[in-house]
């Protein structure tokens, strides 16, 4: 870093304890509010200390030609760490980098695409119940998106059903979903403590290990090679020749399935409700829909002929970006648009901030899939726009969470026209994924053949 970071001021920024309850609220509507008052670096003192980055260049610094100085060693990942272990989420240094690298084959773009069947299949088997719910039926859209990717995960990550336990895993997540600098979040750090929540942590995780690791036994004990996440994690060698131990099985797997599921139900929950409240982009997605499929379920091989489709996904999560806030730890002293960050520093960058600046983005909180088109999007900023992070750490699962979010949509969409329940609240609640606090309270009636 710059040999003059020692000598630079600290940000500007509110006071201790300022705002308090309004940044208890919603952080992220809390920072897009006063980011305007005081620059794209900030220094907010409340709870601890934060720095954060709200320029695309700093942003890239910290995530891509700095990354090492930048390391995920901070509350945020300790807190994680108690369910996910030493998973490519929260693991750092030489070991994430080999873990990386050996696993990042697996999300080919080949393996990945050959996962479209078992998504379609999960898809209208709900498609089928939502067909024989009477009509205009309430039902909460977020637990059956949330039923769904979990499935869909399950399979693909182990070739097995296990849907069953997606209310005990739908548990767990709600505390590691937690906002991890609240009291509920930090009791897990001391599990040993008797208190109700570590009680039914612990508990949780047992099931939930109980589930993996039976999985791992099985399949070791089985002469039948399997192409889903779970063989090719068995059958992963290192430069050693080594294979990975069980725990590292455990943890990558459990990383994948929580990530990997909560993410892609938080972005079919925000767009099936902006699409709710936008009838007109809703009707030219049918139309694309209906002139390429003609009613069949699209395929991996379908997508490039549906950008209209990928326009509204990549919208979607610019406005909502399941994962909100990405932290880090300085580990040295930096220096960012002529401030200093302290070593030992919290710095966060907020894709939902950097999503809605001005400088890249017009009329930032109209829902537009069109400024997702090649024309408009020419000359943006990289890393204005993070739904899945960047740099050596951007989210290994981009393309499966993508196939994923497109094909049940290419496939619901045609079929059902799907509102939310006037007078239910939509409130946004910034944990670690960006979800909507009281859930989607929705209907889903059956679309008429002219849309």
């Amino acid at each position: 870093m710059s040999s003059t970071a020692a000598l630079a001021p600290l940000p500007p920024g509110p006071g201790r304890l300022a705002s308090l309850r309004a940044y208890g609220r919603n952080p992220a509507t809390y920072f897009q509010a006063i980011l305007p008052r005081y620059g794209d670096v900030l220094r907010w003192r409340g709870y601890m200390d934060m720095y954060l980055l709200n320029n695309p260049d700093d942003v890239r610094q910290v995530l891509t030609r700095a990354w090492p100085e930048f390391t995920k060693r901070n509350i945020d990942y300790r807190v994680l760490r108690q369910t996910m272990g030493e998973g490519l989420v929260t693991s750092d240094g030489d070991f994430w980098a080999r873990q990386r690298r050996l696993m990042q084959p697996m999300f080919h773009s080949r393996i990945v695409n050959g996962f479209d069947e078992a998504i379609n299949r999960a898809t209208a088997d709900l498609a089928a119940r939502w067909r024989a719910r009477p009509a205009q039926t309430p039902f909460a859209l977020d637990r059956e998106m949330g039923r769904l990717t979990f499935r869909i995960v399950g399979e693909t990550l182990f070739g097995a059903a296990i849907e069953q336990h997606a209310e005990e895993v739908a548990a767990l997540l709600a505390q590691t979903n937690t906002n991890p600098k609240t009291v509920a979040a930090l009791l897990t750090l001391w599990s040993w403590l008797p208190v109700p929540s570590n009680r039914r942590f612990r508990r949780q995780l047992a099931l939930l290990d109980g589930i993996v690791y039976g999985l791992i036994r099985d399949r070791r004990g089985s002469s039948v090679a399997r192409q889903d996440l779970l063989g090719l994690l068995l059958a992963a060698r290192d430069e050693h020749d080594a294979p990975m131990p069980d725990q590292q099985i455990r943890d990558e797997a459990i990383t994948l399935l929580l990530a990997g599921h909560e993410t892609s139900a938080t972005a079919l929950d925000w767009t099936f409700y902006l699409l709710g409240q936008h009838p007109s982009v809703e009707q030219r997605l049918v139309a694309e829909l209906n002139g390429v499929l003609n009613g069949r379920a699209a395929s991996a091989a379908d997508l490039p002929q549906l950008p209209f489709l990928k326009q509204v996904v990549q919208e979607s999560l610019r406005l909502y970006p399941p994962v909100w806030g990405l932290s880090r730890r300085a580990e040295e002293d930096a220096e960012f648009g002529g401030f200093r960050i302290p070593a030992g520093a919290y710095v966060v960058v907020l894709p939902y901030t950097l999503h809605r600046h001005r400088d890249w983005w017009s009329d930032p909180e109209r829902f537009d899939p069109d400024r997702f088109s090649p024309a408009r999007s020419e000359g943006r900023h990289s890393y204005a726009y993070l739904p899945f992070s960047a740099g050596p750490r951007a989210c290994i699962g981009i393309g499966m969470s993508l196939l994923e979010i497109q094909l049940v949509l290419a496939q619901l969409v045609p079929q059902f026209v799907v509102r939310p329940v006037p007078g239910h609240p939509i409130v946004p609640s910034p944990s670690v994924t960006y979800r909507p606090r009281f859930g989607i309270q929705a209907t889903a009636a059956i679309r008429s053949p002219s849309g």
